[in-house]
């Protein structure tokens, strides 16, 4: 496959569900204006040049990649072939109310909007109205589809090299396994509050949040791509902005992420800008985000939100919980980054690997969702960064030669073994999918004893909250029918 083929699928990806948003969650004028400029950028996208007709994925590098996305897609819990995390109640239901209830959902009917991003579950649903049933076999290819393209960035920046690409969805998970270690003495580094101050590797998020997963890993694919090839990176711009349907927080953060760095460059420039290519690459992309950002805001202010000093905790506890599962990724990263440089190896840039850090710092300070959703999920392009900056300087020699030069050192040796530990978390998770599975968890009769969350449980994903979680965590998704968007831009 080419690099220019690439990029066209995956922007088309991330783009059908934001046509049928335009189509059905808005009003006739600004339907038909954000249409016309969806198109108008798919097809600037189409003779963009920026990124070339040059071959990057050979026929094994597709057998490679398919074959590691299959078992990844097996794994997440799609379908429910594996064992499922509770929140697959929540993603079915979606998959089910989207069936069943006219688009955009209300609660009743005549009731509030429910106002959630829907991108993942669009499409798959759309196709099952024309089956009349929830269709797992679309769900399934429509997921693996996505994993296929977003890890096929993260392989071509890691130079081609499979275990370091699936080593990078275990980035950020070095404080869970030191966590579980020492809860085999009995030794607690802090008590657990209400939510927490945190975050998760990929890999343990696709066990959570496939929807999250695809945008996220292709946004952070995609941009160390961008930089290993020189590519501008406002052509970032549009995937993440039509990522935000999908995934509000990974958009968020990798826009904030990408859009500093652009700012940046620009400031460099003295402002002095190509304004037709910025408003093509930059300022329709981003009006395109407002009818859907309009459309989230729409809750009427009942997400849980503010700084943590804002809320009842002991700030000294919530201090060693940031050091702990904040502070000592930051430093491995640091380390990582600075011992690679220091003993020769290639490195990449320096700018957005400082910025990077600075916000992953910065991050978990403000709390936004019942469960801390703005961190859990807004780190997760910024980990997938951070690990291809780690494994990169591996994947560019032969490994004999990249060995030769880490063995000379025992503190390389140490990061590497740190590193690589981040895995262990997830070779538990894969363990486990093993063992509770349709096939092989058998009860004495001799049939599954391992049942998938059902589809059609709840009517709505409303009642499903409201009965599984909490109050608060149904309403916080529901709209106001005062809100802007619904007097003004809801069908």
């Amino acid at each position: 496959m080419r690099e220019k083929a690439l990029r066209t699928l995956s922007v088309t990806y991330l783009l059908l569900p934001n046509l049928i948003f335009y189509y059905s969650w808005v009003n006739v004028p600004v339907a038909i204006a954000g249409l016309l400029i969806l198109l108008y950028l798919a097809k600037e996208e189409w003779f963009d040049q920026s990124y070339k007709s040059i071959r990057v994925l050979a026929a094994k590098d597709f057998i490679v990649l398919g074959a590691a996305t299959f078992v990844l897609t097996v794994i997440s819990g799609i379908n429910g072939y594996v064992f499922q995390n509770i929140d697959y109640w929540a993603h079915n239901t979606k998959f089910y109310e989207l069936l069943t209830l006219p688009w955009p959902i209300r609660i009743p009917q005549d009731g509030p909007l429910v106002a959630y991003y829907y991108g993942f579950y669009i499409i798959p649903a759309f196709l099952s109205q024309l089956t009349g049933s929830v269709n797992e076999l679309f769900i399934f290819l429509w997921t693996w589809l996505g994993l296929l393209w977003a890890m096929a960035w993260v392989y071509l920046a890691l130079n081609r090299k499979i275990i370091f690409t699936l080593l990078v969805l275990c980035i950020g998970d070095l404080p869970y396994v030191l966590k579980s270690f020492l809860s085999l003495f009995s030794i607690r580094l802090y008590d657990y509050g209400t939510f927490g101050i945190e975050s998760w590797s990929n890999f343990e998020n696709l066990l959570w949040v496939p929807n999250q997963f695809i945008p996220a890993v292709l946004i952070g694919g995609m941009f160390v791509y961008s930089l290993t090839r020189g590519i501008h990176l406002d052509t970032l711009v549009l995937p993440i902005a039509l990522s935000f349907w999908w995934a509000v927080f990974p958009s968020f953060i990798g826009g904030l992420f990408v859009g500093g760095l652009i700012v940046h460059e620009w400031f460099l420039k003295g402002f002095k800008l190509d304004w037709l290519r910025v408003t093509n690459k930059v300022i329709l992309p981003f009006l395109i985000c407002v009818p859907v950002l309009l459309f989230f805001l729409s809750n009427d202010g009942k997400v849980v939100s503010g700084f943590l000093w804002q809320f009842d905790l002991d700030l000294a506890n919530t201090g060693l919980e940031y050091i702990v599962n904040i502070g000592i990724n930051a430093m491995l990263f640091l380390l990582a980054y600075f011992w690679f440089k220091n003993m020769q190896l290639p490195f990449l840039a320096q700018l957005p690997f400082y910025f990077l850090i600075l916000l992953e710092l910065l991050l978990p300070i403000y709390r936004l969702g019942e469960v801390n959703d703005l961190l859990f999920r807004g780190m997760m392009p910024l980990l997938i960064i951070a690990g291809i900056y780690m494994f990169y300087p591996l994947t560019v020699f032969s490994w004999d030669k990249t060995w030769a030069i880490v063995r000379t050192s025992r503190f390389g040796i140490f990061l590497l073994i740190l590193l690589m530990s981040s895995s262990l978390f997830g070779i538990s998770r894969l363990v486990r999918a093993g063992k509770v599975n349709r096939f092989t968890e058998m009860n004495e009769a001799g049939n599954a004893s391992f049942k998938p969350i059902p589809y059609d449980a709840y009517d709505n994903v409303y009642e499903l909250l409201q009965d599984r979680w909490s109050q608060e965590a149904a309403e916080q998704y529901m709209g106001s029918k005062d809100s802007f968007y619904d007097k003004y831009l809801a069908p």
